[in-house]
């Protein structure tokens, strides 16, 4: 039992697809949990209570420090060899370098309050700098994603030009479309790799738009998929399948959207109103509730309406940890969430109001004006996706339809023109690929389809946030196709129709 035990506090993290998660936000987590432990730290607590609440912080670095616990606790070690001992097994660098940093520390006698208020600023300045340095990636693979999808666009182009040069054969034109397909999916998973990883929205359903979103996302999938399924089984024109998903998903895409551009503007002005309350708090020596009484509420910007109903409960007498819960709720913020339980967690343990605002006030801040910067960059690429998508839809859609009109001419000519005895017919003169090109037309939908769904995916990808944000993004890639494949065909065929006629 005793070698189990051990085995589950020292084994180097999870294995698969849950420790390739836990890399991925690592960063983000271990600057939070840098700046949650400084500032508890900061209120004189004990050593056992910064472990304790550390441990149940909800991130992928709180693991850890739950294995410190479960190792002073069921192996009755010390803080130091627990840590020592916790962190030697590990492969994540910056959680062992910080495990065996702390064990040294502890042993020298330092204080935790210094140790830790040293390492969350060390670590605020490497978050800063990592993060920096991925989004001036993101804004050059940006770029690279937009010139993968013409490039693709132009490796169909030539395959379908080329039918009419020569017959080529029917192999490579589904290569040309597999280079395609492969290069738009190369693009996608680029853009997901660079991507700075954090949360921006809570877990859960908070506010009343992510609330109204998941009510509506659970009929709204299957729908989509349905009417999907029907057009294709019953062979009506996609184009119409294209415009009826676009309507069904755009409005869950819209209110997320939406409840995304205020959740930043939230975010903005959180650390601005911590930082503000602890010190109306420290400087009249008063509870939170009070200070909140003092503060001018109406100079309040976007916070304003969730800080009053927040007054209001503390002052109706609800508890203070379900008036907080309900405040994080209403913002719909996870830097809300998480810079909130540092301020209220420090104020509970005995610590400065003033000292507990500054704290969560830097950690929101920065984070703030991080976010602000990736916004820089992910606006425009957003609709530069967009736009691409409609030049890329248009061209693709237009040329293969005005390449099969010109066969169908060629062809009708062929079989009306009359045999003379001796002379070479018409199809041995012409080199013109018809089954090629019926090939190719096949192939045009599902590369539409491709491109329709990794242009709305991009975006949502680089900017992050919530995930359903992809539907707005979706309806309108989705609504371009549609309208593509059902105007383009009909604009081939007139012009045509008017060369035959005259």
């Amino acid at each position: 039992m005793l070698e189990k035990l051990k085995q589950l506090i020292f084994k180097d993290g999870d294995t698969g697809k849950g420790k390739n998660k836990t890399n991925r936000m690592m960063s983000f987590d271990m600057f939070y949990q840098l700046s949650y432990m400084s500032a508890i730290a900061a209120a004189g607590v004990p050593r056992d209570q910064i472990f304790e609440r550390s441990a149940g912080l909800q991130c992928t670095s709180a693991e850890y420090f739950n294995r410190v616990e479960l190792a002073r606790k069921r192996l009755k070690y010390d803080y130091a060899r627990a840590c020592r001992a916790v962190g030697e097994p590990l492969k994540e660098e910056g959680v062992k370098g910080l495990l065996l940093r702390f064990s040294s520390s502890l042993i020298s006698g330092e204080p935790e309050a210094d140790f830790l208020m040293r390492e969350a600023h060390a670590r605020a300045e490497d978050y800063e700098n990592e993060y920096g340095r991925k989004l001036e990636a993101l804004k050059m693979w940006t770029d690279a994603y937009v010139s993968l999808i013409l490039a693709a666009v132009l490796v169909v182009v030539i395959g379908i030009v080329s039918t009419m040069i020569w017959k080529i054969e029917t192999s490579l034109i589904v290569a040309m479309a597999f280079i395609s397909i492969a290069s738009t999916g190369i693009g996608v998973w680029l853009i997901w790799l660079i991507s700075p990883k954090e949360i921006m929205v809570l877990r859960w359903a908070g506010s009343k738009e992510q609330k109204l979103a998941s009510k509506l996302f659970k009929p709204v999938l299957p729908i989509a998929v349905v009417i999907g399924a029907l057009f294709l089984l019953t062979g009506q024109n996609l184009g119409l399948a294209f415009l009826v998903i676009a309507a069904v998903v755009f409005p869950i895409g819209l209110i997320v959207s939406r409840d995304d551009k205020k959740v930043s503007k939230r975010d903005d002005e959180v650390g601005t109103f911590l930082r503000s309350l602890g010190g109306v708090c420290t400087a009249l020596g008063t509870t939170v509730n009070s200070a909140l009484g003092r503060l001018d509420l109406d100079a309040i910007n976007v916070l304003r309406g969730s800080v009053k109903n927040l007054h209001t409960r503390l002052t109706a007498g609800i508890k203070p940890r379900l008036s907080w819960k309900i405040f994080i709720d209403e913002t719909g913020s996870e830097l809300t969430h998480r810079s909130v339980g540092m301020f209220y967690d420090s104020i509970e343990v005995g610590g400065s109001a003033g000292q507990a605002g500054q704290h969560a006030a830097a950690f929101a801040n920065r984070v703030a004006l991080l976010r602000a910067r990736r916004r820089t960059i992910t606006g425009p690429f957003r609709w530069l996706c967009i736009t691409m998508h409609a030049a890329v839809v248009i061209i693709l859609v237009f040329i293969t339809e005005i390449i099969v009109a010109f066969g169908n001419m060629v062809s009708q000519a062929q079989t009306s023109m009359p045999a003379v005895p001796g002379s070479p017919s018409l199809s041995a003169m012409s080199s013109f690929n018809l089954s090629g090109l019926e090939i190719m037309q096949q192939l045009v939908l599902p590369l539409v389809l491709i491109f329709t769904v990794a242009n709305a995916i991009v975006p949502g990808l680089a900017d992050g946030g919530s995930k359903y944000k992809i539907f707005s993004n979706l309806g309108i890639t989705a609504a371009i196709s549609g309208l593509a494949l059902i105007v383009l065909p009909a604009v081939a065929n007139s012009l045509f129709t008017s060369v035959s006629q005259m």
